[in-house]
């Protein structure tokens, strides 16, 4: 790679990090969901649920504690009927708190799961956990259980239905699978990378626009 397009991609990985995704915002979204830590027991990168066929893993080392919440809002598109996920993250307390009063109908707290599957490819798996006033469900409950296994070594995830939630099992053979490299992006670049310009910072985000009928 030349220098100059080392100096391209250093700038791009840079222009990524513009937000910040770490303990305190995860600290920010159990309270503001009425949840605290104590009940809980590569660029391009996708977001993706794990599917049945497909082992996947959490990086080595990767602690539930380190695992990133934050809330984030499901829009369906009236025309093209297709969900876009958004995370809400106010550019201060104050803007926050109103966002998320005014998309409070389409936002859920929900955990950021960065994993690879067994081809390599690295995806965001986006766990949805009850919102303020609900109870916690099977499928809530369940996916809590699958992220726990997946950062014990390789699980095939998947979800069954609403009475069973989510199934996690191990393959027969742990070293079955090709051990290849995790990217070197932090957990932060890789939020950055998958959401883009779905980051809902302002009220004059598209979205609060689209949700609100305001041109």
């Amino acid at each position: 790679m030349s220098d100059e397009n080392k100096k391209e991609e250093i700038t791009n990985v840079r222009n990524k990090e513009k937000h910040v995704w770490d303990n305190s915002t995860t600290e920010k979204t159990l309270e503001s969901n009425n949840l605290t830590l104590g009940e809980l027991e590569s660029q391009g990168v996708s977001i993706a649920k794990p599917m049945a066929g497909q082992y996947g893993r959490i990086k080595p080392g990767t602690k539930f504690e380190d695992l990133i919440w934050v809330n984030v809002a499901f829009h369906t598109d009236a025309t093209t009927q297709k969900e876009t996920q958004y995370i809400i993250k106010g550019e201060n307390p104050e803007v926050d708190r109103k966002i998320q009063f005014k998309l409070r109908p389409l936002i859920r707290p929900c955990i950021l799961v960065p994993y690879q599957d067994n081809g390599g490819n690295e995806s965001i798996w986006i766990v949805k956990q009850p919102a303020k006033g609900q109870s916690p469900m099977t499928s809530h409950k369940s996916a809590i259980r699958a992220i726990k296994g997946m950062l014990n070594g390789w699980r095939m995830v998947w979800f069954a239905n609403l009475k069973i939630g989510y199934c996690c099992e191990n393959p027969d053979d742990q070293n079955a699978f090709e051990d290849f490299e995790f990217g070197s992006f932090t957990q932060s670049q890789l939020i950055n990378f998958a959401f883009d310009d779905n980051i809902v910072t302002t009220l004059d985000h598209d979205l609060v626009k689209d949700f609100r009928g305001k041109k």
